[in-house]
């Protein structure tokens, strides 16, 4: 692909996840994003066959950025496996209280339509969450080995547990605005995993 497919492809990536974020998978419309990307119709179908293709794109590169955020943050060694996580959660949250408006996770939009996806779709967005989880297992682990929680916790449950905890927290930020439901989380599903 030459760099200038390569980069209106990308803005046509950018803008969709712009538009994914705030009006969901059903929600968005691809006029607004070519118009945006500055990019003429005819030029979407030759980057993807469908608007499928295309969320699926949206999502590959979102998750992209957020598995090296992770990275980051969870492997940062110089703090405690229990630090990490709040460093994490602590970023995600300025991340999302500073989109304006708040869109949440695209993990948590496209979940919320995803029966009236293929199996194929649904599968990759199984496996984006399943990854996350395994990230957030792997450091729950370290912070058992630490001393940091409860040796009786199961690190997958407790995983998987953040996660849901995490994405219903961003839907009720959304409906309601109150910014006080971070807080809602990190105390009770964060705080209450130390010893």
């Amino acid at each position: 692909m030459s760099k200038a497919n390569h980069d209106t492809r990308a803005k046509l990536v950018a803008e969709g996840l712009k538009s994914m974020i705030v009006n969901g998978y059903d929600g968005i419309g691809l006029n607004a994003i070519l118009d945006a990307a500055a990019v003429p119709k005819g030029s979407f179908y030759y980057f993807f066959k469908s608007k499928e293709e295309f969320a699926a794109a949206v999502l590959e590169a979102y998750e992209r950025h957020y598995v090296e955020l992770r990275d980051v943050i969870l492997n940062d060694v110089s703090v405690s496996p229990l630090q990490r996580l709040r460093n994490y959660f602590d970023e995600v949250e300025r991340i999302h209280l500073a989109e304006t408006p708040l869109g949440g996770c695209l993990y948590g939009v496209l979940g919320q339509t995803a029966r009236a996806r293929t199996p194929q779709f649904r599968a990759k967005l199984a496996a984006v969450f399943s990854s996350w989880e395994k990230q957030l297992q792997g450091l729950l682990k370290q912070a058992q080995l630490a001393g940091e929680i409860d040796p009786s916790i199961n690190p997958k449950d407790a995983a998987a547990f953040l996660i849901d905890a995490y994405e219903g927290m961003l839907i009720r930020t959304k409906v309601d605005g109150n910014k006080k439901a971070f807080n809602r989380f990190k105390t009770f599903a964060i705080d209450s995993l130390s010893r």
